[in-house]
């Protein structure tokens, strides 16, 4: 007979059978004592937690002849051909394969015929979550209303994957990862069986590398029992596994605890060059601080030497150590985990540095330096505080009016004493418009002239004349005085510089309504101050709906 492997051959076939999925169990075996199955589940979970398992456990239970209460008996004709995979109303569809919308047309036609050998026809989807959105799309009316006696089950580890339309038809039943503890006892039990010899710490190992999976870690023991000639020993299988030995973690753990940083470098170095795993080595030793920091608050019993050595040190040293080592393993997923794990080690050299806040002040009081505490410092915090007569709520009310009062008076007056800077600026600019109006008004000394210099006299005035089409400021000069003065708001001088425009008459500064609307109060000021400088013209605003109708209107069409 073929060798079956242990993965296979110790497969639950009962509900007694399924290891460490409690609440799973409970429920499935309640939904059949009671008679109320649900026409569709989910099972989603990690890999190698019995997803698969329970549902044929559950297709047993169904269409056994004989059941045993919630468990089916395993004897009778149903049973037998259901865990050789020949039973007629089970259908199992690998997802992964047969994703297509086709595949789920043809499952839709043979649903609506009754179960032919059982109670009820069974449909296991396994890898569900690999469907295409068509495939779902097309199981959701059969979900919704499915033949009488159906069952569906899809099996995922993707439960996101899945639409929330189909998650709504169905219950959900979480499978979770195995505990340690529970691994070890599962494989002490599969080693009694088989004759197999073991190390404890060698099963703790497989069960570690098996990541909460029982179907790993049957895996791992079989092939743990082929390399030992079934006996386990814990060297033998951290060699097989490519896991660092137990001695070399001591002797690294030491080094950096006493800062021998080339061994630690070189030791890193080493173990890439032998095909080690650095990454798995990395997280060994951070599980390794976590116990070390747990059992430095419980009472909990510690065999291992190296988390013993680690407790050894103050309890802010492991915490700056297990902060470094966590950051490692994360930047480790992105970068060459050689280098982040050389830099860690540099960094944490850094521990010998720090000093605990005891020692620290036992050292300064050693030196003569005296530390008060709070209590020390002021000794009434203890005491009670003198009573205060309670007033009524008439006179704190009073007391709160004349405060109030007293508030507005200082504020007003420090309003009326203190001038804003625009106001300052304001009153300089039309200071300086009043002097050029005197100057302007004044009455010049009459001089009589020679009668040789009275043609220079009337060139010089005719110079000095305006003429019609000759502008005070141009554009450029005219803003440069806005900013120089600072009265106008920096914003509108922007808009102005981009619609002023220079005329025969002068400036013109050409504003739509909207532009007028925003700056108002601003355009206000400018017409004030520089009135006789710029004119300002407001340009109505035409909708471009009325634009293309006028474009429409101007232009003919040929028909």
């Amino acid at each position: 007979m073929a060798y079956i492997p242990l993965a296979r051959k110790y497969r639950p076939q009962f509900w007694r059978e399924v290891v460490g999925q409690e609440t799973a169990v409970r429920t499935l075996k309640n939904a059949v004592k009671l008679g109320k199955v649900a026409h569709a589940y989910i099972f989603a979970g990690p890999r190698g937690v019995g997803k698969t398992t329970v549902a044929r456990i559950l297709a047993k239970a169904l269409n056994c002849l004989n059941p045993q209460g919630e468990e089916p008996c395993g004897e009778c004709e149903n049973c037998k051909a259901i865990a050789k995979g020949n039973f007629p109303d089970l259908i199992e569809i690998d997802a992964a394969s047969n994703r297509g919308i086709d595949d789920i047309r043809q499952l839709k036609e043979t649903v609506g015929y009754s179960p032919i050998k059982g109670k009820y026809k069974v449909y296991i989807i396994d890898e569900a979550h690999m469907l295409t959105k068509e495939a779902f799309n097309a199981l959701l009316k059969t979900l919704e209303e499915p033949s009488q006696r159906t069952v569906f089950i899809l099996c995922t580890t993707e439960l996101d994957k899945i639409i929330p339309t189909i998650q709504s038809r169905c219950q959900k039943i979480i499978f979770r990862k195995l505990p340690e503890e529970k691994i070890v006892e599962h494989l002490k039990e599969v080693c009694k069986k088989e004759g197999i010899t073991y190390e404890e710490g060698a099963l703790k190992v497989i069960a570690q590398a098996g990541e909460g999976c029982v179907r790993d870690s049957l895996s791992l023991l079989d092939q743990a029992a082929i390399y030992c000639e079934n006996h386990i020993t814990e060297s033998a299988v951290r060699e097989f596994l490519g896991i660092v030995s137990a001695q070399r973690l001591h002797e690294f753990v030491k080094n950096l605890l006493e800062g021998n940083l080339d061994y630690c470098l070189k030791e890193l170095s080493q173990l890439q060059e032998e095909g080690y795993n650095l990454t798995r080595f990395w997280s060994e030793i951070h599980n390794l601080i976590l116990k070390a920091l747990i059992a430095k608050k419980t009472s909990e019993e510690i065999t291992d030497p190296t988390v013993s050595l680690l407790m050894e040190q103050p309890l802010e040293k492991l915490l700056y150590l297990e902060q470094i080592f966590s950051r490692a393993l994360g930047e480790a997923k992105f970068k060459e985990p050689l280098q982040v794990f050389q830099l860690a080690v540099l960094k944490s050299d850094l521990i010998h540095q720090i000093i605990p806040l005891g020692e620290l002040l036992r050292k300064l009081s050693s030196e003569g330096v005296t530390l008060k505490t709070p209590t020390e410092q002021s000794p009434d915090i203890l005491t009670e505080p003198p009573k205060v007569k309670e007033k009524s709520k008439v006179q704190n009310l009073e007391e709160t009016k004349t405060k109030i009062q007293q508030e507005e008076k200082t504020t007003f007056e420090s309003q009326s004493k203190v001038k804003t800077a625009t106001e300052q600026r304001e009153e300089k600019v039309e200071l300086t418009q009043k002097e050029e109006q005197k100057t302007q008004n004044q009455p010049k000394e009459e001089v009589k002239p020679t009668s040789e210099g009275k043609q220079k006299i009337q060139t010089s005035e005719s110079a000095k004349v305006e003429k019609p089409g000759e502008l005070k400021f141009t554009k450029q000069q005219f803003v440069n005085k806005l900013l120089k003065d600072d009265i106008i708001a920096k914003p509108l001088i922007g808009v102005i510089y981009k619609n002023l425009q220079e005329t025969p008459q002068g400036l013109v500064l050409k504003l739509k309504e909207r532009e007028y609307k925003t700056f108002q109060h601003e355009i206000e000021k400018l017409k004030k101050y520089y009135g006789k400088y710029v004119k300002v013209e407001i340009v109505q605003e035409v909708d471009k709906t009325e634009k293309k109708y006028q474009r429409l209107k101007n232009t003919r069409y040929l028909f």
